[in-house]
């Protein structure tokens, strides 16, 4: 019984690999496990000198479903780790259970690991919830020289009075019961985001993604208080944001930028909605590689 479902999962990776067009790309990947829990990372080297850029996922996934988007950061010049965050993809740890604090002193162990291979500067790229990820640890990580936010979820900026209430009702249902799960499927329709996708249906039916938060990570993230907010600090910054985001308006984006104290560019995407690393890759590629580093662009 064990034996049969394991090679379902198995084939059904398979197809899902397929669908998303990625196995040439997972084949340039090297595997790298780091610390005890263990953190699951995937490297795709350009050159020892190259900027070390990092991806943190989105809300639920994990970096192989990115294949396509960081091998072809990796060959515009960029020495990318895809990082698991804990409790996701192939990582250790309760599923869905992480604390932002636990995500910044990650970030910080994996980049310790990589600066013994890679000796350019250090970048991050976080994706959707990643973003917010990325900016806490640049926050608190002097090495860290920039950050990439595919959209910024800011929990000092609510996007309106309903998602207020929500992330006090997360807060106060947490301090008692922290195990417990919230099914993101309630009030995120995944179907909707990934509409018309080759891969949508597989993606959807994906053991590893995590589709149930324990409130304990939802209070975390719902919770944390950015410095950004009112603090200048020396990364630069830049959001990326569809024009025709279907999680948070691009409305919400500009007000953003226009409350924190620490400047972030803001970059519409023209016809884009919010999952733009799997709609549109090459355009986006063309996007992050021209504002971190033009000079490494050759044929986006």
């Amino acid at each position: 019984m064990n034996r049969k479902r394991e090679e379902n999962v198995d084939l059904q990776r398979l197809n899902l690999r397929r669908k998303l067009g990625i196995e040439s790309q997972l084949r340039q990947r090297e595997v790298i496990t780091i610390g005890d829990l263990p953190l699951h990372t995937e490297y795709y080297h350009h050159d020892t000198e190259a900027p070390l850029l990092l991806f943190l996922p989105g809300i639920g996934t994990y970096s192989e479903l990115y294949a396509e988007l960081l091998h072809g950061l990796c060959e515009q010049g960029f020495n990318v780790v895809g990082v698991d965050l804990r409790g996701h993809g192939y990582s250790g740890g309760q599923r869905g259970l992480y604390t932002v604090e636990q995500v910044v002193a990650d970030c910080m162990q994996v980049i310790d690991h990589y600066r013994q291979i890679a000796e350019g500067p250090v970048y991050l790229y976080g994706y959707s919830i990643g973003a917010l990820l990325a900016v806490a640890a640049a926050e608190q990580d002097p090495r860290i020289e920039a950050v990439v936010c595919g959209t910024l979820l800011v929990p000092g900026v609510a996007p309106d009075m309903l998602h207020q209430l929500g992330w006090s009702w997360i807060w106060g249902s947490a301090l008692l019961m922290p195990g417990v799960s919230l099914p993101m499927k309630s009030f995120i329709d995944y179907d909707r985001l990934l509409a018309g996708h080759p891969a949508g249906e597989e993606i959807n039916s994906d053991p590893r993604i995590v589709f149930d938060y324990p409130l304990k990570t939802l209070s975390s993230l719902f919770t944390h208080r950015l410095g950004v907010m009112h603090e200048r600090f020396r990364f630069r910054g830049l959001i990326i944001h569809g024009e025709r985001d279907e999680v948070l308006p691009l409305s919400y984006s500009e007000r953003v930028v226009e409350v924190l104290t620490h400047p972030f560019e803001l970059q519409p995407v023209e016809g884009e909605g919010h999952m733009l690393p799997w709609d549109d890759p090459a355009r986006l590629i063309r996007m992050i590689c021209h504002w971190l580093q033009p000079e490494a662009v050759t044929k986006a």
